[in-house]
């Protein structure tokens, strides 16, 4: 891999191969890279570029990651090839927020539903109710708003996403799903946050001390 580094620095300068060495940088930190973003532009340049995509899919490759492009909707990004491969851990909550996302882009691109770039416009508002009625049977246990906004503004930071500013007059924020969302969450989004409601609904009642032993 050194060698072929060096080969990128005589061949095409030090700068295009310093472009590179953030861009691999900037894809272990963040997994995507959405065209457009701001202050992304030579990442996802250098990821794209033919030149380098052998030392950059070689690389991942050993790092035991599989490359991804797609250059009509322009986003590059990176999944663990294994499941013991490093990648930004999700909790339980992110995990389902992040499926019921997947979900909602899915329903919203079958009835045609999409923007240029297979990104679908929602909001905040609209997909906290979606996650709400999907998790309605164990919906004791669903996360507040506070903690759903700061769950896409973490996968806004991933670039599956895009959180707009706080319209006052709607009382909302646009979200703007981007299709990398399908790849993380797998093709089975419902079926797996069905599972989990199943296995939540199977769980004994948990009770607490608190305010005269009232159940949770």
């Amino acid at each position: 891999m050194l060698n072929e580094f060096e080969e990128i620095e005589r061949s095409a300068g030090a700068d295009k191969a310093a472009d590179l060495r953030k861009a691999l940088h900037f894809l272990l930190r963040r997994q995507f890279v959405f065209s457009g973003d701001p202050r992304t532009g030579a990442v996802y340049a250098a990821i794209m570029d033919g030149r380098f995509r052998n030392a950059v899919d070689g690389f991942f490759d050993s790092c035991g990651y599989r490359v991804h492009r797609d250059s009509e909707a322009q986003w590059a990004g990176i999944t663990a090839i294994d499941e013991d491969v490093p990648l930004p851990k999700m909790k339980l909550d992110e995990t389902i927020v992040i499926l019921v996302l997947a979900a909602h882009w899915q329903d919203e691109v079958n009835v045609g539903a999409v923007e240029d770039r297979a990104i679908v416009v929602t909001t905040l508002n609209t997909l906290y109710d979606r996650y709400r009625e999907m998790v309605q049977p164990n919906a004791s246990n669903a996360i507040g708003i506070p903690r759903f906004r700061e769950i896409l503004r973490e996968a806004g930071r991933r670039s599956l996403l895009d959180v707009g500013d706080f319209d006052s007059g709607e009382q909302d924020f646009e979200v703007a799903i981007r299709p990398m969302i399908k790849l993380i969450s797998g093709g089975d989004a419902l079926l797996r946050i069905e599972r989990y409601v199943k296995q939540e609904e199977l769980r004994p009642p948990v009770m607490t001390t608190a305010q005269g032993g009232d159940e949770a």
